[in-house]
């Protein structure tokens, strides 16, 4: 794996007459703080030597901005990944249950950020932690996770433009009336216990869901997000009246299922470098397919 940690640009001569700068925050569309980040790193490159972001471009120039590491205080731990897919700047995981994404309070250790530091070292990769999206504990599935500020920063536009897809599968109780429903329905904190809620003071949420199979207490769905709320779709389907199976925090405790029925199933977004469209999947984990009996 080609280990990039720059990126290089011909300069196209429409770019002639106008700064550096100027270009990185219109056409490559670099956030205010990465532009920063390049320039007090002399991470802004023409012809090999470092120049200012405020020098005028004339077309033809070959740009180099070098994306060094952000500086993290991770500790490497040697865990066991299901890596799906993996460049110089992003990496795509297939997450357990019961791992967590980042250290945290009560988890400061054994997560997804002190195994994929592992792996990295291991691999001799330059490389940061920068997750695009966030997966409680204890849903399983597709997690994308930049390897630089630029390219999260890249994969965060998509997110909010529409561009990145993520596709879950979930086992709710019941049978919703509607085969298709879009839930439109504003989400915020509502109790201790970090327990969220629909509310109307709350930010906005929309949810997507599709009846993919039902038996006779339970239904499947393929759920598309089109936001990023916390408990999204545990709130969204339990204000409808049809929580997740085993979700001891918005419906009840499962004895045969020690989590809420939920899987990251599908990512699709373009690659910030290539521009190539990336399609991964990952299929119903056995405790859930063994829930539902059912094959997908």
């Amino acid at each position: 794996m080609t280990n990039h940690n720059y990126l290089e640009i011909i300069v196209p001569v429409e770019w002639a007459g106008r700064t550096i700068e100027n270009c990185l925050r219109s056409e490559l569309k670099l956030s205010r703080h990465r532009v920063r980040e390049l320039k007090t790193s002399n991470g802004i490159l023409l012809h090999n030597y470092p120049v200012w972001a405020n020098l005028r471009l004339s077309g033809g120039e070959e740009l180099r901005l070098i994306l060094a590491p952000t500086i993290q205080n991770i500790i490497p731990e040697s865990i066991p990944l299901n890596i799906v897919y993996e460049d110089a700047d992003l990496i795509v995981i297939n997450k357990a249950p019961g791992m967590v994404v980042h250290p945290i309070g009560p988890y400061p250790n054994g997560t997804l950020a002190n195994a994929l530091v592992a792996h990295w070292q291991e691999h001799n990769i330059s490389a940061s932690f920068h997750p695009l999206h966030r997966l409680d504990r204890l849903t399983s599935g597709l997690i994308v996770v930049g390897k630089n500020s630029w390219a999260h920063q890249q994969l965060s536009a998509q997110m909010t433009n529409g561009n990145l897809h993520r596709l879950y599968l979930a086992i709710c109780q019941g049978k919703p009336k509607s085969f298709s429903q879009k839930i439109s329905a504003p989400i915020d904190l509502v109790g201790p216990g970090f327990r969220w809620g629909v509310t109307p003071t709350g930010k906005s949420a929309f949810t997507r869901y599709r009846i993919l199979a039902q038996n006779k207490i339970q239904s499947l769905l393929a759920v598309r997000l089109f936001t990023g709320r916390t408990h999204q779709i545990r709130v969204h389907l339990a204000s409808l009246g049809f929580p997740l199976v085993g979700d001891f925090i918005y419906g009840e405790s499962n004895p045969t299922l020690l989590r809420p029925a939920l899987h990251s199933s599908r990512i699709r977004l373009i690659h910030p470098r290539t521009k190539q469209l990336i399609k991964l999947t990952s299929s119903l984990p056995d405790d859930l397919r063994e829930l539902f009996n059912y094959s997908i």
